[in-house]
Protein backbone atom coordinates (compact mmCIF):
# COMPACT_ATOMS: atom_id res chain seq x y z
CA UNK A 1 0.00 0.00 0.00
CA UNK A 2 1.20 3.37 -1.00
CA UNK A 3 1.21 4.61 2.72
CA UNK A 4 2.97 8.20 1.85
CA UNK A 5 0.16 9.15 -0.76
CA UNK A 6 -2.34 8.43 1.26
CA UNK A 7 -1.23 10.07 5.15
CA UNK A 8 -0.56 13.08 2.36
CA UNK A 9 -4.47 13.15 1.25
CA UNK A 10 -5.66 12.20 5.13
CA UNK A 11 -3.63 15.41 6.71
CA UNK A 12 -4.78 17.68 3.56
CA UNK A 13 -8.01 17.16 4.39
CA UNK A 14 -7.57 17.26 8.00
CA UNK A 15 -5.71 20.81 8.00
CA UNK A 16 -8.59 22.20 5.22
CA UNK A 17 -5.14 22.89 2.46
CA UNK A 18 -3.53 25.26 4.87
CA UNK A 19 0.34 24.57 3.76
CA UNK A 20 1.03 27.33 2.31
CA UNK A 21 4.24 27.94 -0.03
CA UNK A 22 5.34 29.56 -3.27
CA UNK A 23 7.98 29.02 -6.43
CA UNK A 24 9.95 31.84 -4.61
CA UNK A 25 10.78 29.02 -1.84
CA UNK A 26 12.21 27.06 -3.98
CA UNK A 27 12.76 23.27 -3.21
CA UNK A 28 14.66 24.27 0.16
CA UNK A 29 12.24 26.26 1.20
CA UNK A 30 9.36 23.77 0.52
CA UNK A 31 11.53 21.24 2.59
CA UNK A 32 10.89 23.84 5.60
CA UNK A 33 7.18 23.46 5.18
CA UNK A 34 5.13 20.59 6.87
CA UNK A 35 5.30 18.49 4.04
CA UNK A 36 5.27 15.05 4.18
CA UNK A 37 9.05 13.99 3.07
CA UNK A 38 8.33 10.82 1.08
CA UNK A 39 5.40 12.91 -1.27
CA UNK A 40 8.69 16.29 -1.58
CA UNK A 41 11.06 13.30 -2.54
CA UNK A 42 8.27 11.72 -4.78
CA UNK A 43 6.95 14.83 -6.24
CA UNK A 44 10.60 15.99 -6.85
CA UNK A 45 11.48 12.83 -8.88
CA UNK A 46 8.33 13.79 -10.79
CA UNK A 47 9.23 17.11 -11.72
CA UNK A 48 13.06 15.90 -12.78
CA UNK A 49 11.23 13.90 -15.64
CA UNK A 50 9.03 16.83 -16.81
CA UNK A 51 8.50 16.75 -20.62
CA UNK A 52 9.82 19.90 -22.21
CA UNK A 53 6.92 20.52 -24.26
CA UNK A 54 3.19 19.83 -23.43
CA UNK A 55 0.26 20.20 -25.56
CA UNK A 56 -3.33 20.71 -23.97
CA UNK A 57 -3.89 17.03 -24.16
CA UNK A 58 -1.54 14.65 -22.32
CA UNK A 59 -1.58 10.94 -20.31
CA UNK A 60 -1.45 9.51 -17.16
CA UNK A 61 -1.64 5.99 -17.68
CA UNK A 62 0.13 4.63 -21.06
CA UNK A 63 -2.57 3.58 -23.60
CA UNK A 64 -1.59 -0.45 -22.72
CA UNK A 65 -2.33 -0.16 -19.10
CA UNK A 66 -4.92 -2.70 -17.48
CA UNK A 67 -8.41 -0.70 -16.66
CA UNK A 68 -11.18 0.64 -17.75
CA UNK A 69 -10.07 3.47 -20.16
CA UNK A 70 -10.71 6.54 -18.83
CA UNK A 71 -10.92 10.41 -20.68
CA UNK A 72 -10.68 13.37 -18.05
CA UNK A 73 -11.67 16.67 -19.44
CA UNK A 74 -11.24 19.86 -17.21
CA UNK A 75 -11.03 23.56 -17.42
CA UNK A 76 -8.99 25.87 -15.20
CA UNK A 77 -10.17 29.50 -14.01
CA UNK A 78 -8.86 31.85 -11.80
CA UNK A 79 -9.97 32.47 -8.14
CA UNK A 80 -13.15 34.63 -9.81
CA UNK A 81 -14.30 31.59 -11.54
CA UNK A 82 -14.74 34.05 -14.29
CA UNK A 83 -11.72 34.03 -16.43
CA UNK A 84 -9.66 31.09 -18.11
CA UNK A 85 -6.35 30.11 -16.87
CA UNK A 86 -4.35 29.74 -19.97
CA UNK A 87 -0.55 28.21 -20.37
CA UNK A 88 -0.33 26.57 -16.74
CA UNK A 89 0.95 23.08 -16.14
CA UNK A 90 -1.27 20.93 -14.88
CA UNK A 91 0.03 17.94 -12.96
CA UNK A 92 -1.87 14.70 -12.21
CA UNK A 93 -1.39 11.58 -10.49
CA UNK A 94 -3.23 8.21 -9.16
CA UNK A 95 -3.67 4.79 -8.64
CA UNK A 96 -4.08 1.95 -10.61
CA UNK A 97 -6.89 -0.55 -11.28
CA UNK A 98 -6.09 -2.46 -8.17
CA UNK A 99 -5.48 1.30 -5.41
CA UNK A 100 -1.91 1.22 -5.60
CA UNK A 101 0.70 4.16 -6.38
CA UNK A 102 3.86 1.68 -7.25
CA UNK A 103 4.66 -1.74 -7.38
CA UNK A 104 5.85 -4.02 -4.37
CA UNK A 105 9.51 -2.18 -3.93
CA UNK A 106 9.31 0.97 -5.82
CA UNK A 107 8.50 4.32 -4.17
CA UNK A 108 7.26 6.78 -6.93
CA UNK A 109 4.33 7.30 -8.13
CA UNK A 110 3.96 5.51 -11.54
CA UNK A 111 0.70 6.91 -13.34
CA UNK A 112 1.30 10.50 -13.85
CA UNK A 113 1.33 12.74 -16.59
CA UNK A 114 0.62 16.44 -17.29
CA UNK A 115 -0.93 18.82 -19.62
CA UNK A 116 -0.67 22.43 -20.42
CA UNK A 117 -4.13 24.66 -20.62
CA UNK A 118 -5.34 26.05 -23.95
CA UNK A 119 -6.64 29.66 -24.59
CA UNK A 120 -9.64 28.23 -23.36
CA UNK A 121 -8.12 26.96 -19.75
CA UNK A 122 -8.93 23.42 -21.50
CA UNK A 123 -7.22 20.30 -21.11
CA UNK A 124 -7.49 16.88 -21.56
CA UNK A 125 -5.61 13.66 -19.64
CA UNK A 126 -6.34 10.09 -20.70
CA UNK A 127 -5.84 7.40 -18.43
CA UNK A 128 -7.77 4.71 -16.62
CA UNK A 129 -9.88 4.54 -13.87
CA UNK A 130 -8.51 4.08 -10.20
CA UNK A 131 -9.07 1.90 -7.97
CA UNK A 132 -9.40 2.94 -4.34
CA UNK A 133 -6.38 2.31 -1.55
CA UNK A 134 -7.23 -1.43 -1.20
CA UNK A 135 -8.38 -2.13 2.70
CA UNK A 136 -9.44 1.51 3.17
CA UNK A 137 -12.98 3.48 3.04
CA UNK A 138 -11.73 6.07 1.10
CA UNK A 139 -12.97 6.70 -2.42
CA UNK A 140 -11.21 6.96 -5.93
CA UNK A 141 -9.50 9.72 -6.49
CA UNK A 142 -7.24 11.21 -9.50
CA UNK A 143 -4.59 13.88 -7.52
CA UNK A 144 -4.33 17.26 -10.07
CA UNK A 145 -2.66 20.36 -8.98
CA UNK A 146 -1.04 23.04 -11.28
CA UNK A 147 2.28 23.37 -11.35
CA UNK A 148 2.91 26.52 -13.02
CA UNK A 149 2.79 29.30 -14.31
CA UNK A 150 4.84 31.61 -11.47
CA UNK A 151 2.45 32.58 -8.93
CA UNK A 152 -0.37 29.83 -9.78
CA UNK A 153 1.26 26.57 -8.51
CA UNK A 154 -1.22 24.35 -5.93
CA UNK A 155 -3.15 21.40 -5.16
CA UNK A 156 -6.33 21.81 -6.77
CA UNK A 157 -9.91 19.48 -5.20
CA UNK A 158 -9.02 15.25 -6.14
CA UNK A 159 -11.02 14.35 -8.95
CA UNK A 160 -14.24 12.16 -7.51
CA UNK A 161 -15.98 9.22 -9.16
CA UNK A 162 -20.31 10.10 -8.38
CA UNK A 163 -21.62 6.78 -7.64
CA UNK A 164 -18.56 5.23 -5.73
CA UNK A 165 -20.09 3.81 -2.42
CA UNK A 166 -17.11 5.08 -0.42
CA UNK A 167 -17.53 8.98 -0.44
CA UNK A 168 -18.40 10.34 2.45
CA UNK A 169 -20.56 13.24 3.82
CA UNK A 170 -18.37 15.06 4.15
CA UNK A 171 -16.77 14.70 0.96
CA UNK A 172 -20.27 15.08 -0.77
CA UNK A 173 -21.08 17.96 0.93
CA UNK A 174 -17.75 19.86 -0.11
CA UNK A 175 -18.66 19.31 -3.61
CA UNK A 176 -22.32 20.61 -3.20
CA UNK A 177 -20.79 23.72 -1.73
CA UNK A 178 -18.15 23.57 -4.75
CA UNK A 179 -21.26 24.70 -7.50
CA UNK A 180 -20.49 24.53 -10.91
CA UNK A 181 -17.02 23.48 -9.88
CA UNK A 182 -18.05 20.53 -7.86
CA UNK A 183 -15.23 17.85 -7.55
CA UNK A 184 -17.66 14.47 -7.82
CA UNK A 185 -18.17 14.28 -10.98
CA UNK A 186 -20.86 11.90 -13.09
CA UNK A 187 -18.93 9.46 -15.63
CA UNK A 188 -20.47 8.74 -19.09
CA UNK A 189 -19.47 5.50 -21.11
CA UNK A 190 -18.90 5.68 -24.80
CA UNK A 191 -17.93 1.99 -26.46
CA UNK A 192 -16.19 1.38 -23.30
CA UNK A 193 -14.24 4.19 -22.33
CA UNK A 194 -15.54 6.17 -19.91
CA UNK A 195 -15.49 9.54 -19.62
CA UNK A 196 -16.32 13.03 -17.37
CA UNK A 197 -15.69 16.83 -17.41
CA UNK A 198 -14.79 18.71 -14.33
CA UNK A 199 -14.27 22.51 -14.01
CA UNK A 200 -11.16 23.64 -11.59
CA UNK A 201 -10.83 26.93 -9.48
CA UNK A 202 -7.54 28.55 -8.55
CA UNK A 203 -7.71 29.75 -5.10
CA UNK A 204 -5.65 32.33 -4.43
CA UNK A 205 -3.64 29.91 -1.77
CA UNK A 206 -0.26 28.53 -2.71
CA UNK A 207 -0.50 24.68 -1.22
CA UNK A 208 1.97 22.07 -1.54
Amino acid sequence: MAKPDITRRDALTTMGLAVGWSLALGTEGLAQQRVDPDFLRMWEAAQAGRPARLASSGRIAPEDEPGTPLIVRGRLFDKTGATPVRGATIFAYQTDRTGVYHPPGATLWRLKGRARTDERGAFELRTIRPGAYPGRQIAAHIHVGVDGPPGQRQTLLDVLFEGDPRLSARERERSAREGRFANIRPVETTNGVESLSILFRLSGDFVF
